[in-house]
């Protein structure tokens, strides 16, 4: 198999060891002989524009080979230049404006155990406004790999990024963070995919609001491709669009919206998604909770989401879709599901898959 199919990518058989791959566009593809075993991961990047030379104003440069930096640290109108060829293995901590980190090249995590990295995360956008990832190759973090926190104006694009090494290797995490796009990335991990968090009530505009997250492909093999709210300490979380995705393998689930600590989740959007299912019992969770990553022991509020043109296909199995409140204060509203179907079956009201608990009003199926 080559997923996504979306790629359109034409396979032909030449012989026993030998396949030809037909490409029209730039894309990212796991061409796969036997399932998730032992995948081949296919990069068919756009080529470069005016990239940077070295020596350069503000550039550090890494050219092809392997370099051992550890720490690479970038502040105001720096660029983190990684050529084609070039294995950096280091964890990037990034505290400015104005902020590129560019290249072919690949910044690799493999060296430290879990949780022991030099940074804390493979690329850690601290405090930061106007910062670029794109085009690089992510391996190997010993923990959360891109995290931008208490951030504005983050753009990670055409990253590729190829984790399951450890536990808590989540792929892209804002906490605090605002007008935040991710966009044609590849991203496997073990962990969760895409998880949005409010971690610090102690920094000036601390809502998670206005992220993107468009035109990549998801693959996780532990938890969930997006976790929306299992750390809240943020009096928001709002205006998220998920579209034009797709869900190459799931575990958990796809989609678990879980606010607490009087967290309002709210103006979610969920469209143009196509996900291969290999029989799990859950596909979407949208449940105010408490649970043991909150310091303020209460659930949260989920206002507004809305699922468009979302396909499930693959093997048979429960793909529960389950909407709840927590309690009469602490509710759900406003869940719409447009154009989705699970093994060819058009969602509705009536179908088997959507358990609609109590504390949850205004559930529709169009």
């Amino acid at each position: 198999m080559i997923r996504p199919a979306s790629a359109g990518a034409a396979l032909e058989i030449v012989d026993d060891h030998t396949l030809r791959l037909t490409l029209g566009r730039p894309c990212k593809v796991s061409i796969e002989p036997d399932g998730k075993k032992g995948p081949l991961l296919l990069f068919a990047n756009p080529l470069e524009q005016n990239p940077p030379g070295a020596g350069d104003p503000g550039v550090v440069f890494f050219g092809p080979g392997v370099h051992t930096p550890g720490k690479i640290a970038l502040g105001s109108g720096q660029t983190l230049y990684l050529a084609g060829g070039a294995v950096v293995k280091a964890e990037v901590l990034v505290e400015g404006t104005g902020v590129r980190i560019l290249g072919r090249g690949i910044l690799d995590g493999s060296d430290w155990e879990w949780r022991k990295g030099p940074v804390g995360n493979l690329i850690a956008i601290r405090k930061s406004r106007d910062v670029e990832v794109s085009g690089v190759t992510l391996r190997g973090s010993s923990h959360w790999t891109i995290v931008p926190f208490a951030s504005r104006q983050v753009t990670i694009r055409n990253v590729k990024l190829c984790n399951s090494r450890v536990q808590n290797d989540d792929g892209i995490n804002p906490c605090n963070s605002q007008d935040v796009l991710i966009t044609d990335c590849f991203i496997r991990s073990d962990d969760d995919c895409v998880a949005l968090k409010g971690l610090d009530l102690g920094v000036p505009e601390n809502n998670v609001e206005r992220i993107t997250v468009e035109n990549s492909v998801l693959w996780c093999d532990r938890a969930r491709i997006f976790l929306l709210g299992h750390e809240s300490r943020a009096a928001f979380m709002r205006q998220v669009t998920l579209r034009n995705l797709d869900i190459i393998h799931f575990t958990m689930t796809a989609f678990l919206f879980e606010p607490g600590e009087h967290m309002r989740l709210e103006d979610i959007t969920v469209e143009d998604v196509r996900i291969h299912g290999e029989g799990q019992r859950s596909l979407a969770r949208v449940k105010p909770v408490v649970n043991q990553y909150m310091r303020t022991k209460a659930p949260g509020f989920i206002r507004n989401v809305r699922f468009s043109n979302v396909t499930l296909e693959g093997r048979p199995g429960e793909y529960r879709i389950e909407i709840e409140g927590a309690d009469a204060e602490h509710d759900v509203k406003d869940v719409s599901f447009e154009n989705v179907s699970i093994l060819g079956a058009a969602l509705s009201t009536a179908s088997p898959a959507l358990k609609v608990g109590p504390h949850a009003g205004g559930v529709r199926c169009k």
